[in-house]
Parts: structure tokens; sequence; C-alpha cells
């Protein structure tokens, strides 16, 4: 008999068995979450390219609240309470 591979879930979908069947309901995410470029690109709807222009030490310094930024070995990541924050912040100097 050929076995098959167990079919995993990202760490973000909670599966509900019932009597129905099998529901599958993405959590909502946490705000301690690391995020990737393309993640918050995502986000804020725009390109990858974006964010790596914000994030560029040129690009920060052209901003008075540059996008908080975590400079890791395996690459750039944001925090998502961190990303948040600094797109309200975005909407209230916008707004001034």
């Amino acid at each position: 008999m050929k076995q098959s591979k167990p079919f995993e879930l990202p760490a973000s979908f909670v599966v509900t068995v019932s009597l129905a069947g099998a529901e599958i309901v993405p959590t909502p995410p946490a705000e301690s979450d690391i995020l990737t470029v393309a993640e918050v690109a995502e986000i804020l709807k725009c390109k990858k390219s974006s964010i790596y222009n914000l994030t560029r030490h040129r690009g920060q310094a052209r901003y008075d609240n540059p996008i908080p930024v975590l400079r890791l070995p395996m690459g750039l990541r944001f925090r998502r309470s961190s990303v948040l924050a600094w797109l309200k912040s975005q909407e209230r100097i916008s707004a001034a």
C-alpha cells in the first residue's frame, strides 16, 4: 500500500471538524508576527521594490517617519504591529 504524505496547513490556519465535514478557517494574524518584504507589500498593496526603496538608507533619510525594519542576516523583516502603527502615523501626517 502506498503511503501518502500528510497534508500540512500553515500555522495561521485552524481546522474545525464537525459532523458535516471539515472547515478551514484562517485565524486573525497576531500583532507580534514577523513579516517578509512580500507580505508587507501585500498589506500595503504595492510592489516589493517599493518596500525595498522605503527601507534603503537613502529612502529612510527622505522621510521624517521611515518604515520600521529589522535588518537580519536572512533578509529584511518587519513586525506586523510596527508596520500597522507606521501606516496609522502616515495617515495622521498626510491628513495634517
